[in-house]
């Protein structure tokens, strides 16, 4: 797994877009989300203290678990977005997409959320019980 995410903030209730920075090659999803909460505090931070957010390309440091600027964008022309014209739209049915997801076995939230409402387990337990693959497959066999 390798990607980027883009994050801007604007206040509540605006419908303006903020300033978007780009944090590039986080490699994990607790990366991803830690680099993520991190940028979003920086950039509240930045627009309380009255300062302007600089649309940046920002690089996640684990060991500090802070964004670092790599370089800057001036505008959005800087990220040379261009069509890529050898490359087909790809389209995919509805029917496709159902037959996927039918598909997929039941993730820990599914699960979770199953056992609460139809085994009337409390949140916290059904949450203990899906942490982990091992346990919520021995659970299984003895609800069966």
């Amino acid at each position: 797994l390798r990607c980027d995410a883009n994050v801007s903030v604007h206040p509540k209730g605006s419908s303006t877009f903020g300033t978007r920075c780009e944090i590039k090659n986080l490699n994990s999803i607790r990366y991803i989300m830690q680099a993520i909460d991190y940028e979003i505090q920086r950039q509240i931070e930045i627009l309380e203290s009255g300062r302007e957010i600089s649309q940046d390309t920002l690089l996640f440091d684990v060991a500090l678990g802070k964004t670092k600027v790599m370089r800057n964008k001036e505008d959005a022309s800087d990220y040379r977005y261009f069509p890529e014209p050898d490359l087909l739209p790809v389209e995919i049915s509805q029917d496709k997409i159902d037959l996927i997801k039918s598909s997929l076995p039941e993730l820990p939230d599914q699960k979770k959320l199953r056992y609460i409402k139809e085994l009337g387990i409390n949140e916290y337990d059904a949450e203990v019980i899906t942490s982990d693959k091992a346990i919520a497959d021995y659970f299984e066999e003895l609800v069966k």
